[in-house]
């Protein structure tokens, strides 16, 4: 993502991630949206492929979702076995429909949410295996 999109980005921030709108340094902005980049885009990629709306949004779409989701608290960012994953608490799917806002992309965002739990169950089968 282009620098002032990323700076746009976290000026909507008003959870936990809210600490990024008065960061000084860029670099730690950068880091966190190329690192959740990589995890939407790649660790997500199969299950959003079918989605009627992932399959044509662009990745930026994904950052900005999952971020959004994670500043509100409904995703947390934890390290496991020394890499970063992206868990949905367990109201993340009625955090996100009692969301007024949100109603028009009701069914993305749980499209999200189902990606990141389908991730973590095939982590989980693989840490089992």
């Amino acid at each position: 993502m282009p620098a002032p999109s990323v700076r746009n980005l976290a000026r909507q921030w008003t959870g936990r991630l809210a600490h990024y709108r008065r960061h000084r340094n860029d670099e730690h902005l950068d880091a966190l949206v190329e690192e959740v980049a990589r995890y939407a885009g790649l660790h997500l990629e199969n299950d959003l492929w079918a989605s009627e709306y992932w399959s044509k949004a662009p990745l930026a779409r994904r950052v900005a979702v999952l971020l959004y989701l994670v500043d509100r608290g409904v995703v947390a960012r934890e390290v496991r076995q020394g890499r970063v994953v992206y868990v949905p608490t367990e109201e993340a799917e009625g955090w996100a429909a009692s969301q007024p806002s949100l109603a028009s992309y009701l069914p993305p965002t749980l499209e999200l949410i189902g990606a990141l739990r389908s991730d973590l169950a095939r982590r989980a089968r693989r840490m089992t295996s």
